[in-house]
């Protein structure tokens, strides 16, 4: 295994808001229909452009219709591995929930999830020492949000703690002298 790191990345809340309402104060990224029009997070082109250097790969995984997914991730830069979308959720009483693949665990040695809803993920407690949870509040529509420069800060930390941690392993181990 590599040191790959992976991506999970949600949309809806995380990145953008879709409202019905006429106006929002946030700016907006495009009029999905004639009533629901989508904002943009402050700061998600700069988070954007960080999340597509700092990983591997990047993978969308959203609760929300393809073709609406497609868009964003379009609009907004996201270099997306693969687009996984409500068609891949599993549903139980009207609720979707993000299936967790093994196989990311077999590829990639370090996963982030970045979700404002971590409880809708299922499988992930097999894979605890791989994943992090990135939990964002969510976001519906504040101009003066600031959250996605926070995360950046997080994510950047992670990965240093993590060196960290694995370097006093080798060292406890008497792997490094």
């Amino acid at each position: 295994m590599g040191r790959n790191k992976l991506c999970l990345l949600d949309l809806d809340h995380t990145l953008i808001y879709g409202s019905y309402a006429p106006t929002e104060k946030t700016e907006l990224l495009f009029e999905h229909s004639q009533y629901l029009k989508v904002y943009k997070r402050p700061f998600v082109e700069e988070f954007i452009d960080f999340l597509n250097h700092f990983y591997t790969h990047i993978i969308v995984y959203t609760t929300a219709k393809k073709d609406y997914a497609n868009r964003i991730c379009n609009d907004l830069g996201i270099h997306a591995l693969k687009i996984l979308t409500r068609q891949d959720c599993k549903q139980k009483n009207n609720t979707y929930y993000k299936m967790f693949k093994s196989e990311w665990a077999k590829t990639y040695n370090s996963i982030h999830i970045v979700d404002d809803s971590p409880n809708v993920w299922l499988d992930t407690e097999y894979y605890d020492k791989q994943i992090t949870f990135v939990v964002p509040k969510e976001f519906r529509g504040e101009a003066d949000d600031m959250e996605l420069l926070k995360l950046k800060e997080l994510i950047k930390n992670i990965q240093i703690l993590s060196k960290k941690v694995r370097l006093h392993s080798l060292l406890l181990h008497g792997i490094i002298p």
